[in-house]
């Protein structure tokens, strides 16, 4: 029972490949058309009628080609008049293509369009914004400048003000110098004026000295006459 149920399994696979690889036809432009059990029309009618456009997998094709085998696309089987068949699509068919085409065509131009609607209101904001911006950059190079020639006199200023600081230091320096010179002097005509005035009082000492000494040596002189 195994063995048989393999046996039809692979059968199966073999006709599934079969029938995938097998050709594509179609009814050609006739109302209906009879699918038989046979190559001929004395064979029993296995569908009552195959309408324009009806697609089928080709399975097989007689010898004189006058008939060949075909599935339906529900899996019916049967034999019908090679003469009846497409390789291509019918018009109909066709026209049916080309009209979901169109359609589809239409859908796209629809979404191109508003794509493209989409596009130009993006580009105008995008407009907006690059003409924003480049106003702001016009504004900050403005600030930009300002704030440069800020810098500069404020670098200026301070080198000013460094300079001035050196000037000040300097005079500071001078008029420490001069208070100290002002010093030296002010204590060399102390120590001058005190000097000046002992060698006076040692002059004036000196010469009380020497006039005492002479009174007394006149004294003495004048009682030794007597």
């Amino acid at each position: 029972m195994k063995k048989l149920f393999k046996i039809i399994t692979l059968a199966g696979s073999l006709l599934a490949m079969d029938i995938a690889s097998a050709q594509t036809a179609y009814i050609r432009d006739t109302l209906y058309v009879p699918l038989r059990s046979g190559q001929g029309t004395a064979f029993r009618i296995v569908h009552k009628g195959l309408k324009t456009g009806s697609k089928l997998t080709v399975l097989e094709v007689s010898e004189d080609e006058n008939y060949t085998k075909v599935m339906t696309t529900k899996g019916v089987e049967g034999w019908i008049q090679s003469q009846y068949l497409s390789y291509e699509p019918v018009a109909s068919i066709k026209l049916e293509e080309a009209e979901a085409q169109l359609a589809k065509l239409i859908e796209q131009n629809k979404e191109l369009k508003s794509n493209r609607k989409e596009l130009s209101g993006a580009k105008s904001g995008l407009e907006q914004s690059v003409t924003r911006l480049e106003k702001e950059n016009a504004e900050l190079s403005s600030q930009l400048k300002e704030i440069t020639e800020v810098s500069a006199n404020a670098i200026k200023l301070n080198e000013d003000n460094r300079k001035l600081t050196e000037s000040t230091q300097l005079l500071k320096n001078k008029i420490d110098l001069l208070e100290a010179d002002n010093i030296r002097l002010k204590n060399d005509t102390t120590k001058s004026m005190w000097l000046t005035g002992a060698s006076i009082a040692f002059v004036f000492t000196c010469l009380g000295w020497i006039i005492a000494t002479r009174k007394r040596k006149d004294s003495g002189w004048g009682n030794s006459g007597l």
